[in-house]
């Protein structure tokens, strides 16, 4: 079957729309190619999983024509996968009229733009295509308009945040390159909710107190109350951005960042995503300046399993940090215990007094208590977790 895009003649088809055409019959793919070809590029898949394949390799198709009767994934399933991993791209359903109720109930649930029942005349075809690529384009220069506009908005509470908190801007700058990395590693570069929630995640750094915030730069511990504060710093942002039109996602994304519950049918895949990177930032930010080592960081991470585990396999390959094998141990000293690590021997003071025994899980508690013992008496390093 042939993916390659199809060239007129002597067209320029740089500046041509391009849409994707999906169907298992070399014969009908042969016809809309002579009907669309002149005035589009043309992308030709037999199958769903090769349509995929072709949208994740091409981010400039506008839309998707596709049959409904194909191995595998069916055309309706391919076009409600397009609707929610690529919401911009418009999706045509080009069957016959024996499909009809399949198309209706494609129609009803939103996964379809258009039908176009076989055989299509080549003008009806040239109109549903042209008002497919219009809608397209305008979605597209709607997110571009609202890119620039929130990102040059969200630049300037950076810059406020930057007068009134040093140290929380600098923490902020960090979280932000470090989402950069995530989303890169994870082919997400399109996705400027990611980038812009994580800006807006790190704005409440306003209301936190400077000596909390410099507490928590440093890897202090913090006390409930300023955890609590800490912890607030998502949702008060929201009372800033809630109103902002065309930035669904975003808000969502802070929601779930602020602890907030996802509605009846869960948070969109985009949200989901977002809400893992940037969290994932988060935490290791933190985990990182209590321990000033990145394997000792994501190892915290991975251990308070809260990170989705491919968004912790690309932050691990960010930091060159390879993954434990299971059943292994890990050397630590004191200062570089974490909240959530497994003990895997007693923690015990040089004077031979056991303070903490194998297999607890460490808390704030604990770390503060083998600090002042470690003071006092000194304790037996560096101490053995479970990888």
């Amino acid at each position: 079957m042939r993916t390659e895009l199809y060239r007129s003649g002597d067209a320029d088809t740089r500046k041509k729309p391009v849409l994707l055409l999906v169907d298992d019959d070399e014969v009908v793919l042969e016809t809309l190619s002579i009907q669309l070809g002149r005035d589009h590029r043309l992308l030709f898949a037999g199958d769903a999983e090769k349509a995929l394949e072709l949208l994740a390799a091409n981010d400039d198709v506008a839309a998707v024509v596709s049959d409904v009767r194909m191995p595998g994934m069916d055309g309706v399933q391919l076009l409600g996968k397009v609707q929610t991993d690529y919401p911009d791209v418009m999706r045509i359903l080009h069957s016959g009229h024996g499909d009809m109720n399949t198309v209706i109930a494609a129609i009803n649930s939103g996964g379809v733009y258009r039908y176009l029942p076989k055989p299509a005349g080549r003008a009806d075809i040239l109109d549903a295509v042209k008002k497919a690529v219009s809608k397209h384009d305008h979605a597209m220069a709607e997110r571009r308009m609202v890119d620039t506009t929130l990102k040059t908005s969200m630049q300037a509470l950076f810059g406020i945040l930057e007068l009134s908190s040093p140290v929380g801007f600098a923490r902020a700058g960090r979280i932000r390159a470090l989402v950069g990395e995530l989303t890169h590693a994870l082919e997400l570069d399109g996705l400027w909710e990611i980038e812009v929630a994580a800006m807006a995640s790190q704005v409440g750094a306003v209301t936190v107190p400077p000596e909390v915030m410099r507490k928590l730069a440093e890897g202090a511990g913090l006390t409930p109350d300023e955890q609590a504060v800490v912890n607030a710093m998502p949702a008060s942002v929201l009372p800033l951005i809630k109103d902002i039109p065309m930035i669904d996602d975003v808000i969502d994304t802070i929601r779930g960042l602020a602890g907030e519950r996802p509605p009846a049918g869960g948070w969109s895949p985009v949200v989901e995503g977002a809400i893992s990177v940037v969290r994932t930032a988060i935490e290791y930010d933190t985990a990182f300046a209590r321990s000033n080592s990145a394997t000792t960081a994501v190892a915290a991470l991975a251990r308070a399993d809260r990170c989705a585990p491919h968004v912790l396999a690309a932050l691990r390959q960010i930091k060159g940090v390879q993954s434990p094998e299971a059943g292994s141990t890990q050397a630590y000293t004191i200062a570089e215990l974490q909240v959530g690590m497994r003990l895997a021997q007693d923690v015990t003071a040089t004077n031979g007094l056991v303070l903490i025994s194998s297999g607890t899980v460490m808390t704030e508690a604990m770390l503060d208590r083998l600090a002042n013992f470690n003071r006092a008496l000194g304790l037996v390093e560096p101490v053995l977790t479970a990888a």
